[in-house]
């Protein structure tokens, strides 16, 4: 899961630094950089988008993980029902 995270915080860093290196390049006439702008923000939603699902699924195992230790038994085992006796005299 660390890989995802990592790679969503990728994408995002290099959707802003896109964003920012058209915001700095100077524009000249007949020479605008929408192309970069695209780009970055296609870069930053998909990491963004990546990362919610990341932490999605983090918070499902953190609460799937609570949810059997608290309706686990405390010792580690459970007591096994004693067998029916079927007593036919």
């Amino acid at each position: 899961m660390r890989n995802m995270y990592a790679i969503s915080i990728g994408l995002t860093l290099a959707g802003a630094g896109c964003l920012l290196a058209e915001r700095t390049e100077p524009l000249t006439a007949g020479h605008p950089l929408f192309e970069l702008t695209v780009i970055g923000y296609l870069l930053a939603i998909g990491g963004l988008m990546l990362l919610i699902a990341c932490l999605a699924a983090s918070a499902e195992d953190w609460i799937k993980g609570r949810w059997r230790r608290a309706s686990g038994p405390a010792d580690g085992e459970w007591e096994a029902p004693a067998p029916r006796i079927l007593d036919h005299h």
